[in-house]
This record gives structure tokens, sequence and C-alpha cells, in this order.
């Protein structure tokens, strides 16, 4: 399994790079749309099929910028929960499962009759059952947080994958460079693959989004892993009243 470390890294390494190629996108386009105004006057009448063209890969490059605004907005929260569910399961998790009673087969077990022995009983039932549920509800927790940062690292995996298309794409059709001729099919090439890729990664994203969202939706499971009959009164059964 991996540790806090690993993912933490993974997660990182989706943000490395990812303001700098959105950064790089956004100069090539400047780039294109300059090239294309110098040579507006010999494009004349092909510009009424250009500039829609231009604005549909504006369009989809402002949704990438815009998601990843985001997510940088949200880095920091992202790696605090990686570490956190981490924290529960390797400091509360793991102790709790640890606690369980273990019967013993001995002479005092064995000899021991009347009231105080059907009392010891009856408390080393119920406290065991409950050292079994706080078990299990210790290991849906880790889980369920465990859960939310995988889905925010697959988030982040894609979205680092959207801003990597587009770059190729807008590198593939080198408006910047671009004849007079040649102009009006770049720009047209452009588009449909921004559009196709701006369809794509967004079905991926919102199909991650819907997980994450399914994720926390069980935030409502969490809190009622508190009420257990095994935890009277949401305590620890006790041995002693008084």
């Amino acid at each position: 399994m991996s540790g806090p470390e690993e993912m933490t890294n993974l997660f990182e390494r989706g943000f490395q790079g990812l303001e700098d190629r959105a950064r790089e996108c956004a100069q090539r386009f400047n780039g294109a749309v300059d090239h294309i105004n110098d040579w507006r006057y010999l494009l004349g009448p092909t510009m009424l099929a250009i500039n829609p063209a231009l604005d549909v890969i504006r369009e989809g490059l402002e949704k990438m910028f815009n998601l990843i605004r985001k997510a940088v907005e949200h880095h920091a929260p992202v790696v605090s929960l990686i570490w956190q569910s981490f924290n529960w399961l390797e400091k509360v998790q793991q102790p709790v499962n640890g606690l369980g009673h273990q019967a013993v087969d001995t002479d005092l077990a064995a000899n021991w009759s009347g009231h105080a022995a059907t009392a010891y009983s009856q408390r080393f039932t119920s406290q065991h059952e409950a050292m079994v549920a706080v078990a299990t509800k210790a290991d849906s927790v880790s889980k369920w947080l465990m859960d939310i940062a995988k889905y925010n690292i697959e988030y982040m995996t894609e979205l680092s994958k959207m801003a990597t298309g587009f770059l190729g794409a807008l590198v593939a059709a080198g408006i910047e460079s671009a004849t007079v001729i040649g102009i009006p099919f770049a720009v047209k090439d452009l588009a449909g693959a921004i559009g196709t890729l701006v369809t794509q990664q967004l079905d991926n994203l919102v199909g991650i989004a819907k997980r994450f969202a399914e994720a926390l939706s069980k935030v409502r499971d969490i809190m009622s892993l508190m009420t257990d009959m095994k935890l009277p009164n949401q305590a620890w059964p006790q041995a002693v009243n008084g």
C-alpha cells in the first residue's frame, strides 16, 4: 500500500508544470491571434470563418484555465487530507485493532462462579463487542478518507492530461508560423481538436467529480457510525457504575 509521501508526491506531480503549461498555452494562442491579425487584410472574407473558430479555441482555453485556478486554490487542503487519512490509519485504526480481548483458559476462568463471575462474563462480552465495533468504524473512516484523497489525485491527473493535450494541439497547429493560405485550415483543425479535447476531458473530470461527490455524501454514514447499540449512549460499556 502506498504511503503518505508516495501519494502526496503523486498528487504534486499532477501540479508540477501545470500552471507553466497553461501559461504556454495562453502565449501560443496569443501568438497565433497576433499572426492572424498581421495578415487580416490579405485574409479578407475568410476572417468570417476564422473568428468563430478562434472563439471556440478561446472558450476551451478559458474552461481549462478556470479548472486549473480552482485546483490550485484547493491544493493545500488536499495534501493535508492525504496525510490525515494515513494518520487515522496509523494512529487510530491500527492501535484499536490490537486492543481486542482474548479469551483465556485459566484455572480462574474454569473455577470462578457466582454473581461476580456472571457480571465479569457479561462485561467481557459487551466490551469485546464494543472493541470490534470501534475497529470496524475506524476501518470505514480510514477507507472513506482514502477514497476522497484518491479521487482528488485522479482529478488532478486528468486535469494535467487536459493541459498537455491543449498544448500539444496548439504546437501541432503551428498557426503562428502558418502561411496566409494555411491559416484558415490550421485554425479550423485546431478548433476541432480543442473541441474534442474539451468534450473528452470534461467528461472524464465530471465522472471523477461524481464519484467524489458520492464519497462526500457518505459523510452521513460516517456520522451515523457514532450510533451503535454496542456503544450505549455513545460511550464505552462500563464495568463499574457509581
